[in-house]
């Protein structure tokens, strides 16, 4: 069967990490065709205009303008775009809250061929954006207000004042909104508590719960040391935890 031919640019600032990608393409992703290396955003902003490729490789940590801004550029990105970065906390915080893919240097092969593969299905071009659109807003604001929520048939953007908990269920987290809402997420509860560590109003009150402090109603002496939430939900707190929550509330 014969694959699909997908144009590309490499973006990235090290000569020696753009031909390191460009021979890992030639050798496990033949369909993929590089139409040009940049080494700067501005440079990549003109390759894609006169070029059109459907994918673009994106280095994330670059002098002068990150790969984040390339988006600043583009009022509406009509190519997919694979990140790549060497480990960045903030670059992996924006991944997580965006429920965006990248590829972390140095590149697994596995990974690339995966990456590549996703390329091939239907882009929804309308949600891309708007995750695109969170890296975007958090680039300039630093303030955590939205968060993408990959799901098992979809991606849901959810704003944080609407969480009310997020409880562990198994290798996956459920979210319960103040609408009444719950949403089963992919990811599990670490990999929330992660993303949500920056956000002052949400605490981890127990293994398998974080709640939203502002939605707490009381804390409950009598009924074992839980949490009640606006909702009407009980949330347990540990007892190792108990008094950063009390001071938080408090404050």
């Amino acid at each position: 069967m014969i694959q699909e031919k997908i144009t590309a640019i490499i973006v990235d600032d090290e000569e020696k990490a753009r031909n390191i990608l460009q021979l890992l393409l030639d050798e496990y992703c033949p369909q993929v065709s590089v139409l040009s290396h940049c080494k700067n955003v501005p440079e990549a902003v003109l390759a894609i205009q006169k070029q059109q490729p459907q994918v673009v490789f994106l280095d994330v940590d670059m002098p002068g303008y990150s790969g984040f801004q390339l988006l600043d550029f583009f009022e509406t990105v009509n190519f997919e775009i694979i990140f790549t970065t060497a480990f960045s906390e903030y670059a992996l915080q924006a991944f997580r809250v965006s429920a965006i893919d990248f590829l972390l240097k140095p590149i697994d092969i596995d990974q690339l061929i995966d990456a590549v593969k996703k390329t091939a299905r239907t882009m929804q071009p309308e949600v891309y954006n708007k995750q695109l659109n969170l890296i975007r807003n958090n680039e300039h604001n630093k303030t955590l207000e939205t968060i993408a929520i990959s799901t098992s048939g979809s991606i849901e953007f959810v704003q944080l004042k609407d969480v009310i908990a997020l409880l562990a269920d198994r290798a996956y987290t459920k979210i319960v909104l103040t609408n009444g809402q719950e949403i089963i997420a992919s990811k599990n509860i670490k990999e929330f508590d992660e993303m949500l560590t920056t956000n002052s109003h949400f605490f981890r009150v127990h293994r398998s719960s974080i709640v939203n402090l502002k939605q707490v109603l009381r804390y409950n002496k009598t009924e074992g040391g839980n949490i009640e939430m606006k909702n009407g939900l009980q949330v347990p707190l540990t007892k190792d935890a108990k008094e950063d929550f009390m001071k938080k509330m408090m404050q």
